[in-house]
């Protein structure tokens, strides 16, 4: 069901030409272990004038969602889920962050499920699961490490620690801290 889904959001993503990329569980099998996951975590770079537009492609597809609630969220730059038949989803949220930028502008390309994709790079993609860190986010974080053929840019990943910190969380830098400590431990 999750290809069925990625299938159809990378679809959707094509056809209105809407540059994105990929920074969930999806993203960290591909720069480390495969996880299982019943979702996709998106990130857009989408002007509002779109949003409605989007949003009904989605309609179309069958995601459930409702389209006013979501328009709002994702105009105030927070996630939206859109279900999908229960039990899969995607997660959208419109770039605002210079992380957000800088992920699009570097994402690489991979197929999955004969679809090419945007992926955030994984120094992005550990520090965007630095944002919630919660323990499945260290595992997937871990599991990013673990690959030894990456050459993380560990003074990039310090950088965008700090523009989290002065964007969006005070205190940020304090997990980036934590996450040093495991690059030793790897």
């Amino acid at each position: 069901m999750l290809k069925e889904i990625s299938i159809k959001t990378n679809e959707i993503l094509n056809s209105k030409k809407i540059d994105y990329c990929i920074i969930g569980r999806i993203a960290v099998a591909c720069w480390g272990m495969p996880i299982s996951t019943a979702n996709m975590d998106i990130v857009l770079a989408i002007k509002e004038n779109k949003i409605n537009e989007l949003l009904e492609e989605f309609i179309k597809a069958r995601f459930v969602f409702s389209k006013e609630k979501t328009y709002k969220k994702l105009s105030e730059g927070k996630p939206a889920k859109l279900w999908y038949e229960d039990e899969f989803s995607i997660d959208l949220r419109i770039v605002k962050f210079t992380i957000d930028y800088e992920a699009l502008k570097r994402a690489k390309a991979f197929k999955i499920w004969d679809k090419e994709w945007k992926i955030a790079p994984p120094e992005e993609l550990i520090i965007y699961k630095l944002g919630r860190a919660k323990p499945k986010d260290w595992e997937d974080i871990k599991a990013i490490l673990k690959n030894k053929t990456l050459r993380l840019d560990w003074r990039r990943m310090e950088w965008l620690s700090k523009t989290l910190e002065e964007e969006f969380e005070p205190n940020f830098f304090k997990r980036f801290e934590k996450l040093k400590k495991l690059k030793f431990q790897s």
